[in-house]
């Protein structure tokens, strides 16, 4: 194979081929100089889906599911990579999520909805043991938390990493669309003193 270069205007190699027809590189350990065009994401999921809206999640969605979401940027792809939730309750050692010895009847789903339709993440968020399976981790002995939002409340905080669905940069709502990633309470969740989402992630411009 024939030797390729790309010369600047003084006429020095600025990158060449290797004869397996590789393009040869080298990492640098800095930024380059040029605008950089992402920036972080955080926001709560709000039942607008505005940062000013309600993000109280702690409601009765029992007869009329309510959605709390977050929305399309109008000019900026939107990279949400991370869930961050919030339980809390007035009692210690509380078996489900707002429930005292069985599970809810259908919970929170958790879901995106992009071009092909609604995709679910959980279907149905019933109990404590579901929320910490989202967590794609082994959950610790001492899971639950004292004061937690509250004094002498308890409860804990689970994470979830989008990115472990083998969604690399995470779940993508396309700048202008109506794409949203929405947790439905589908239960009466009132008995919850907190109950609440954050979305972590990045946003990408032109």
């Amino acid at each position: 194979m024939a030797k390729v270069e790309i010369q600047g205007t003084d006429g020095q190699a600025q990158a060449q081929t290797t004869p397996e027809g590789e393009l040869r590189v080298c990492n640098s350990p800095y930024p380059p100089f040029v605008q950089q065009k992402v920036q972080p994401f955080r926001q709560y999921l709000t039942v607008d889906g505005l940062e000013a809206g309600s993000n109280d999640m702690g409601i009765d969605g029992s007869v009329t599911p309510v959605d709390f979401y977050i929305g399309a940027s109008p000019s900026n792809d939107r990279y949400i990579t991370s869930l961050n939730f919030l339980v809390a309750y007035a009692a210690s050692g509380k078996p489900y999520l707002w429930a005292d010895g069985a599970a809810l009847a259908n919970g929170t789903r958790l879901f995106y909805e992009n071009l092909s339709g609604e995709r679910d993440i959980h279907e149905g968020i019933k109990s404590n043991q579901d929320m910490f399976r989202l967590s794609f981790s082994p959950v610790l002995a001492t899971w639950e938390i004292r004061h937690t939002d509250a004094l002498n409340d308890y409860g804990y905080f689970i994470s979830t990493d989008l990115t472990k669905m083998g969604l690399s940069s995470g779940i993508k709502l396309d700048a202008g669309s109506t794409q949203r990633l929405v947790a439905s309470v589908q239960d009466d969740a009132t008995a919850a003193v907190s109950f609440d989402c954050i979305a972590y992630g990045f946003e990408r411009f032109k």
